[in-house]
């Protein structure tokens, strides 16, 4: 095309450019020149987005500035023009205005997380970090009775008819007709039986003003700071919606990555952060819903011609993928409970947050529950004698009331839960031992052990740091081990911490198995 072929050329833009990389989408084409870039909408209309004439191009492409500021609002600059002088055309300045492109700074595609994980650059820190700074996105996100309309299961299920009715084509092609019809089945089944879910939801007051798009390639950490970019402008019905959604949708992209304990450490930090174990209810279901609109997205990159026939090659591949993935979901296995018990400084949340990213579980930490039962944040230390202030007895009942609630919750949603306590006396460990009779799942103590003074010297860095939500400090640690009753339920892991921590988890794992 004369109007890409002269964008092309460094005389283009505003300011120097060596050189320029053109990339297609089946609804965009992203310029990069180093220092900015510059994505301009494709004349398309798929129904679930019209970019066809030049005021809707112009009205989208303010509301992708606005939007996504929200989240990354030194990589968003401005909405430019584009037009054409002399029969060649520009970005900004004189002239014929004939579309208008989004003008952004351009991160280093090195600093993108999908770059980060082929390199094996990405860690745990980093996907925690996300977690807090999207959970503080999401209380944030705007919410009112038109965002909440979106979380009702008739809305839900207008997105849930658009994809099988858009990929019905496809069968045959890049879906089975069995993984079509087993996949429509759950999703429609799914919505009608458990509507209580969605609607639970609504009354937590989750459905808000989200991002729409949230997936690796999606997320930049660069200089030690998170960009999130690209959320959804063009249909409101794919941004407003749970929290969940968005949640599904970085998981489900571990998943297919194979790169699942980075999606567990994402959502457990989530987790401890919100307090919305409740969400655990509906994320398989929008796991499914995720990898099924990927797959969608994929397939309809196959019939543009636009596209060189390499990259409608392995959109064919990856489309497939994503259905494997979405049907691999209705998989489930037997859900477990395991819980944490040690003296302070033992090393009881490294290794549940370990073993949680081993085995895919979900874990609840009692500092967590306590800090969000007093209503302040998790970072928030509260340090008080043995046996007073957040220690006093009340308060522990109060602790491990919630934390049990929640366990059965989580269990009842067929996730295998780990939970993050001390369980120092044996009243809290019948609880455990009830819990699992009741849910009908097996159940193992983790009994976390070191040297006295290796769990000291973790209290001491611990308390000097002060990153760590834990309210447990060096000065608790000889009245805790005087009160601290011995461990006898025979169906216990003796956990050394002391070793490498790959090692005690894959011990623990070989045990379970």
């Amino acid at each position: 095309m004369e109007f890409i072929e002269s964008l092309l050329k460094p005389t283009a833009y505003p300011h120097p450019v060596k050189t320029i990389k053109l990339i297609q989408t089946h609804i965009s084409w992203v310029f990069l020149t180093g220092e900015f870039v510059y994505k301009i909408k494709k004349p398309v209309d798929f129904g679930f987005l019209d970019f066809t004439t030049l005021e809707k191009r112009r009205y989208f492409c303010e509301e992708e500035l606005r939007l996504n500021k929200r989240l990354s609002p030194d990589i968003y600059l401005e909405v430019i023009p584009v037009v054409k002088r002399n029969e060649n055309f520009f970005f900004g300045g004189e002239g014929e205005i004939v579309d208008y492109a989004v003008k952004m700074k351009q991160l280093p595609k090195e600093a993108c997380l999908t770059s980060l994980l082929e390199k094996g650059e990405l860690n745990p820190a980093i996907m925690k970090e996300i977690a807090q700074f999207m959970a503080d996105f999401y209380f944030k996100a705007e919410k009112n009775e038109e965002i909440e309309s979106y979380g009702l299961p008739e809305k839900i299920e207008i997105n849930i008819k658009e994809n099988f009715d858009q990929t019905f084509p496809y069968i045959g092609c890049t879906i089975s007709q069995e993984v079509y019809n087993a996949l429509k089945e759950y999703s429609f089944s799914f919505l009608k039986d458990e509507k209580e879910r969605f609607l639970k939801r609504i009354s937590l007051g989750w459905i808000r003003d989200g991002h729409g798009d949230f997936h690796c390639g999606n997320i930049y950490y660069y200089d030690n700071k998170i960009y999130i970019l690209d959320c959804i402008e063009f249909n409101k019905r794919f941004r407003y919606a749970d929290v969940a959604t968005d949640v599904a949708f970085l998981l489900m992209d571990l998943d297919f990555r194979q790169a699942s304990s980075f999606g567990n450490y994402f959502l457990n930090t989530y987790l401890t952060q919100t307090n919305d174990f409740n969400l655990l209810g509906v994320l398989n279901f929008y796991k499914i819903y995720r990898a099924y609109v990927r797959g969608k997205i994929s397939s309809f990159e196959i019939n543009s011609k636009e596209i060189p026939s390499k990259q409608r090659a392995e959109a064919k591949e990856r489309a497939e993928k994503y259905f494997n993935l979405a049907y691999s979901y209705l998989s489930s296995q037997k859900p477990f409970l395991l819980a944490t018990t040690g003296l302070l400084g033992s090393g009881k949340s490294t290794i549940a947050n370990a073993l949680a990213a081993k085995i895919g579980a979900i874990v609840i930490r009692s500092d967590a529950v306590r800090k969000h039962l007093l209503g302040v944040k998790p970072e928030k230390h509260l340090y008080a004698p043995f046996g007073k202030g957040v220690y006093a007895l009340e308060m522990i009942e109060k602790v491990y009331d919630s934390i049990f609630k929640i366990a059965s919750e989580v269990l009842r949603y067929g996730f295998s839960v780990i939970i993050d306590a001390s369980f120092s006396k044996e009243k809290y460990r019948e609880k455990v031992r009830n819990l699992a009779e009741k849910m009908n799942c097996p159940y193992w103590f983790l009994y976390c052990q070191c040297d006295e003074e290796i769990m000291k010297k973790r209290l001491a860095e611990r308390e000097k740091m002060g990153k760590d939500i834990s309210n447990g400090y060096l000065a608790l640690f000889l009245e805790f081990k005087r009160n601290f009753e011995p461990l006898t339920d025979p169906r216990h892991i003796v956990v050394n911490t002391a070793h490498p921590i790959d090692a005690s988890v894959q011990a623990i794992v070989d045990i379970l198995k």
